[in-house]
């Protein structure tokens, strides 16, 4: 029933993803930059989600993955002036390399122990972004990405780059390798037992986590033309937490109705106090409160509910 939903909710969300080709046409600019930062965070978020609601493991380092990636294709393009399918690579490259090496320190350990490690090491790049200003900037960063194309263009761009990423992350989670994974977070004695190794499992997946979320962050490069700490900080890191919270962890969409809701709702109270964060904070807590699994696991649970309770009816009716 669950793997249905997610199918259903998956397919839905898809067209309605595929409906946002004719908005920058109906839109303004603005509208436009909203729809793509939600689908870059959206990657963002399933790709964090693969480490946290398939594995069971909260990690709070993946703004190393995303900025990583950002940094070197800003260095690559503005200081070293390479090709931008070289710098693409770069990027792409180091993400993977930061996502092994955070996997090699963190991944022997568990639940507080392996959040706590990835806390550290986020903070770690950070202070190195900030005190290393010959090649990140500092607290300025790097500016004068380039897109050389137009507004709208890079629109399409992230878009089918966004939908691709997704529908692969959904062939791997949905695949026998998935089914480990959730395996290794329902019980990782048994998945030993079976002759699988749980600390390859997670190092495997932390490396297509780390790598989807570079992809994430070269398409934020491009989208601000700018490379700054912000991504680097390890709050960057709770921003798919929230979002996979918000929209349920154990489901391949509820992060990204989580990054919907997150987006929206941050970009609404702006608007009102420059205090977002306290207002965002309290919807987080009540949905983490009242709709336990998030709101795709809430609407998941009504709707089993009214299936069976159809069934049973069925059912009673059948006996008299």
């Amino acid at each position: 029933m669950e793997r249905l939903s997610n199918k259903f909710l998956f397919f839905v969300l898809t067209s309605i993803l595929l409906l946002t080709f004719a908005l920058p046409l109906l839109s303004g600019a603005y509208t436009n930059y909203i729809i793509i930062k939600i689908s870059i965070l959206s990657l963002y978020a399933v790709a964090f989600n693969i480490m946290f609601g398939y594995c069971g493991l909260l990690s709070f380092g993946h703004a190393i993955f995303f900025s990583a990636s950002a940094y070197t294709l800003g260095v690559s393009l503005t200081k070293l002036n390479l090709p931008i399918f070289v710098a693409l690579l770069a990027g792409l490259l180091t993400s993977v390399i930061f996502s092994i090496i955070v996997g090699f320190l963190s991944l022997r350990h568990k639940e507080i122990h392996f959040a706590m490690i990835t806390l550290a090491l986020s903070m770690l790049f950070w202070g190195v972004v900030m005190k290393w200003r010959s090649v990140t900037g500092g607290e300025d960063g790097i500016t004068g990405i380039s897109r050389s194309i137009s507004m709208i263009a890079y629109y399409y761009i992230c878009i089918i780059t966004v939908l691709s990423c997704l529908f692969i992350i959904y062939k791997i989670i949905f695949s026998d390798f998935g089914l480990l994974l959730e395996g290794i977070r329902e019980n990782e004695i048994r998945v030993e037992f079976s002759a699988h190794s749980v600390v390859k499992l997670r190092m495997l997946a932390m490396i297509i986590s780390g790598l989807f979320t570079g992809i994430a962050g070269i398409l934020w490069a491009f989208l601000d033309g700018a490379v700054t700490p912000t991504i680097a900080h390890w709050s960057f890191s709770a921003v798919p937490v929230i979002a996979a919270l918000i929209g349920g962890p154990q489901s391949f969409v509820g992060p990204i109705i989580g990054t919907i809701v997150y987006v929206i709702a941050e970009d609404f109270i702006t608007r009102f106090t420059l205090y977002w964060q306290i207002w965002l904070g309290i919807v987080v807590v009540l949905i983490v409160l009242f709709f336990r699994g998030g709101i795709v696991g809430t609407i998941a649970k009504v709707v089993s509910e009214f299936y069976h309770s159809k069934l049973r009816e069925k059912y009673r009716e059948r006996e008299n």
